[in-house]
């Protein structure tokens, strides 16, 4: 999701995308085929139980996530621009005190397709649906599909403000959940940019040429199912937190963009249920350091 929104984000609030005379020449003067990946790895996280006066210590997590995609940038016109995107992801879920499962390794595709518009005056929208299926599962798909959606609009203002609306949510794995989207983004300079849209992105950023330097916050969300052949068999897990980082981006528009950052993860929480999605338990977690590394190459 997040890369994906990074792209369809150079339009969102960048320079238009299409002119009038781009719109003439070649599908392949926008370098619409893009390929690339992410990793971030986090340090070993404490976990303890959620009540805050009578905390007791429950073993550590350690999380990480690597993925690769191949995504198509296919302008219709100057206003609609179709994304489609098949991403492969591994995730490392790895609490030491777990008793209810034993498998830390989890696969799964993502099929994306998104929608950029500019039709409306003064709006910028994204539409994005996905559908995630657990590779190691794909004979059963009822058991192991996570779909999300989301719409996301962009008004302008004035040149240097505009407000942002919408909703996204999932459904999938006994469970679902709408958020809104709402929030603001000030452009004071051509350096200078600040954002602050619930709950998708927190940022200060400084433009140098094609170099980014930022501080932004990054939520990490995971919810996944394990196997048949555990202590608690298909159990489902959701993890959630949030990070503050140092972010430092090199970006050439629709061809190339290189992303390292360096952060701490600010604590969350995770639970896991049975395999009806029932008799949770709920899990706290601690602060640790975290590293990424994202690389976006369109031919």
């Amino acid at each position: 999701m997040k890369r994906i929104l990074a792209l369809t984000a150079i339009c969102m609030f960048g320079p238009q995308c299409l002119t009038a005379e781009e719109e003439v020449q070649s599908l392949w003067h926008y370098h619409p085929l893009h390929v690339g990946g992410q990793i971030i790895r986090m340090g070993k996280a404490d976990c303890h139980n959620e009540h805050p006066e009578h905390q007791t210590y429950l073993g550590n997590l350690h999380y990480r996530k690597s993925n690769v995609f191949l995504s198509m940038l296919t302008p219709i016109n100057r206003h609609n621009i179709f994304i489609p995107q098949i991403q492969f992801n591994y995730v490392t879920f790895d609490w030491n005190k777990n008793q209810k499962f034993n498998e830390t390794h989890f696969y799964y595709m993502t099929f994306d397709l998104v929608y950029y518009a500019t039709w409306l005056e003064r709006w910028r929208w994204i539409m994005r649906f996905d559908y995630n299926l657990q590779t190691e599962h794909l004979s059963h798909p009822g058991q192991y599909s996570l779909y999300n959606g989301l719409m996301w609009g962009s008004y302008e203002l004035n040149s240097n403000w505009h407000y942002h609306v919408g909703a996204l949510g999932y459904v999938g794995l006994k469970g679902y959940n709408i958020y809104p989207i709402f929030g603001l983004d000030y452009t004071p300079s051509k350096s200078w940019f600040f954002q602050a849209v619930f709950p998708i992105n927190y940022s200060a950023e400084y433009k140098i040429g094609d170099w980014t330097v930022a501080a932004k916050i990054r939520p990490l969300k995971e919810r996944l199912r394990t196997g048949s052949r555990e202590p608690q068999p298909r159990s489902i897990f959701s993890y959630s937190s949030l990070g503050s980082e140092v972010n430092i981006r090199y970006e050439r528009q629709l061809k190339l963009v290189l992303e390292g950052y360096v952060g701490y993860n600010l604590g969350g929480s995770f639970y896991i249920k049975n395999a009806h999605g029932k008799h949770a338990q709920y899990v706290d977690v601690n602060g640790a350091l975290y590293w990424g590394l994202n690389l976006d190459y369109g031919f």
